[in-house]
């Protein structure tokens, strides 16, 4: 017989959103209303504590409104009533490490908290600035438990919270968002490590919040982390991030390097519709789990106060395929594609209304997509938000409730260089950062198409930068423009230190023939070269070769000081003329070099020896 003192029950529920939508017309409390239902349930199952798997604010700097309602409900439900009676066995300075108070909340003598709440952070509540987010304001408040709190995946040791009721044991282990990609690379080069308590009859969770299904084809990882990357000595994984509720234990079975692993993965998915897609469509659900010992059971709830979200898409070409569409360049009022739509959408609502329970709010989300194809390309599209405007009392997304796609006939492709389809087709074991993509380009490509003043390598490694960039920040990519403008600039520095010491040579040599120009292009050429044969680059370093790379780009560029400056450039040249002058004159040369609508740099430098 089992006692009810053996079984620890928990809620389980992920991607709360709060604050998402809230000035939003209709939908700015939704995000409010479905916390103080998991909140409520919780209570009333009477769980020893709740498990979020990440995201409960939905921004990473949220509102202070925000904040205060989630505070209002966490005081309402969760220090009211009595203490669990739940054992906290590991050390409380190492699981919440990051905090100045490291105990957990509910057995704080200053605090009376009935209900504890475990969360990870997720990717839109996660660490900036300091390494903090809105979530080590809550925990200092010991409103909640923030853990698997980690920045550096490195060499990662993950301690798990230890709970334990009479004879079952909880192992908790969480590891909060981190990008898809280094969390990947680090558990298949093994560089997390799990500390696992002496005794082996523990129940072991793991807490993750990444993407679950591949999200890229370019990348190595496909954006994403496999289950197989995942420790089989695990019992259940709680998987957030992914908002489709795939609530039900996913039993998942697999062989690595001969080895049996195998575990259940539980997808809560999220409590409120942040997106207009189906999976966010599906029905949303909490879950209650009670463990025994090593074994569990799984009740799954129904969240009754969710918006409802309809989808539907419309092909007007397969709706009507006889009519008539005469070819004209504007719209008309009343014309026969708007009465199609607007006897779909009636059709939505009319379902909607239908299906509405009393606990819903009014009224529903609609995502109507509408295809123009075939003669339906005759007219010109609808406009989605004006006509989605008539709408704003019965739909609670109005101006976003249509999404037109024009569906033209496919055109052939353009021909492309044969380099670049090759590196931009299926990917190879061998690249798996962008990085290694740029020096695999430049490594094989012809030496005119080479870089001349950028290192490949200094290059890849700032482009790297960017594709690593969290691009949910305010300021996304500030930082790496600023590192790649640096960069340029000092890589222009350093090649114009070189050549003005090669020019001092040549002046000594008295070598006046030579328009100063050619003499600075044949010394950047030989640095080139210098450079792309210490790297390896399988370019040639013949003589020939090289004097006939200087010769085409002298004539080229057209860098004759005679002709050039009596004769009118063209409007490509006239920069090209000014430097040409500067030169002449042995004036100091201004150059700006635009490399992006990012980034302007100028780069200055003397190249007259």
């Amino acid at each position: 017989m089992v006692l009810d003192s053996d079984i620890i029950k928990f809620l389980i529920a992920s991607d709360i959103h709060a604050g998402y939508g809230e000035n939003k017309q209709y939908i700015g409390n939704d995000s409010f209303e479905s916390l103080r239902e998991v909140l409520s349930n919780a209570k009333d199952a009477k769980v020893d504590f709740v498990l979020l798997a990440g995201d409960l604010f939905h921004e990473n700097h949220p509102t202070r409104e925000t904040q205060l309602k989630v505070v209002r409900l966490l005081r309402t439900y969760c220090t009211r009533g009595e203490k669990p009676d739940l054992d906290f066995v590991s050390d409380p300075t190492i699981n919440f490490q990051h905090s100045n108070f490291p105990s957990v909340n509910y057995l704080d003598d200053t605090l009376r908290i009935t209900m504890p709440i475990f969360t990870i952070h997720g990717n839109h509540d996660d660490l900036s600035g300091k390494g903090l987010s809105a979530l080590d304001v809550v925990h200092e408040s010991g409103l909640l438990n923030l853990f698997g709190k980690y920045c550096d995946l490195d060499q990662l040791e993950v301690a798990p919270i230890l709970l334990k009721r009479g004879c079952t044991k909880i192992a908790l282990y969480g590891i909060g968002s981190q990008r898809d990609d280094r969390l990947a690379r680090a558990f298949s080069k093994g560089k997390i490590k799990f500390k696992r308590p002496e005794d082996d009859d523990w129940f072991y969770i793991l807490v993750l919040h990444q993407n679950r299904p591949p999200r890229s084809k370019l990348r190595s990882t496909k954006s994403h982390v496999s289950f197989k990357c995942i420790p089989g000595f695990f019992d259940v994984i709680i998987w957030g991030h992914e908002h489709e509720c795939l609530i039900d234990p996913d039993f998942r079975s697999f062989d690595v390097n001969g080895q049996n692993r195998s575990f259940y993965i539980i997808q809560p998915g999220s409590t409120v519709a942040t997106a207009l897609s189906t999976e966010e469509a599906k029905k949303k659900h909490i879950g209650i789990m009670s463990v025994h010992k090593k074994q569990f059971k799984l009740k799954k709830f129904e969240l009754k106060t969710v918006r409802q979200l309809i989808i539907d898409e419309l092909d007007l070409n397969e709706s009507e395929p006889a009519a008539k569409v005469p070819k004209t360049t504007f719209r008309q009022k009343n014309m026969r594609d708007e009465q199609i739509i607007d006897a779909k959408i009636e059709q939505m609502l009319e379902t909607a209304e239908i299906e509405r329970e009393p606990s819903r709010p009014f009224p529903p989300r609609v995502r109507l997509k509408v295809v123009y194809s075939g003669k339906w390309l005759n007219i010109p599209p609808i406009n989605g938000r004006k006509f989605g405007a008539k709408y704003m009392d019965r739909v609670a997304n109005a101006t976003e409730m249509i999404f037109v796609r024009v569906k033209r006939e496919e055109k052939k492709a353009i021909n492309v260089d044969d380099s670049i389809i090759q590196l931009l087709g299926p990917r190879t074991d061998d690249v798996f950062t962008v990085d290694e993509m740029v020096n695999k380009f430049y490594g094989n490509c012809e030496f005119k198409k080479c870089l001349t003043i950028i290192s490949e390598g200094i290059l890849g490694k700032q482009l790297e930068e960017y594709s690593n960039t969290d691009t949910n920040t305010q300021f996304k990519y500030t930082h790496a423009d600023r590192s790649l403008a640096e960069c340029i600039k000092e890589q222009i520095g350093g090649t114009g230190d070189k050549v003005k010491d090669m020019m001092k040579d040549k002046v000594a040599d008295n070598d006046n023939d030579v328009p100063i120009l050619q003499k600075i292009s044949e010394c950047i050429q030989i640095l080139k070269r210098e450079r792309l044969g210490r790297t390896g680059h399988r370019a040639t370093t013949d003589s020939n070769s090289l004097n006939d790379t200087i010769d085409t780009s002298f004539h080229e560029r057209g860098f004759d000081p005679d002709r050039i400056i009596t004769s009118t450039p063209r409007p490509s040249q006239e920069r090209e003329v000014q430097w040409l002058q500067a030169v002449s004159s042995n004036s100091r040369i201004t150059e700006e070099v635009e490399m992006s609508e990012d980034i302007t740099e100028i780069c200055e430098h003397d190249f007259s020896p």
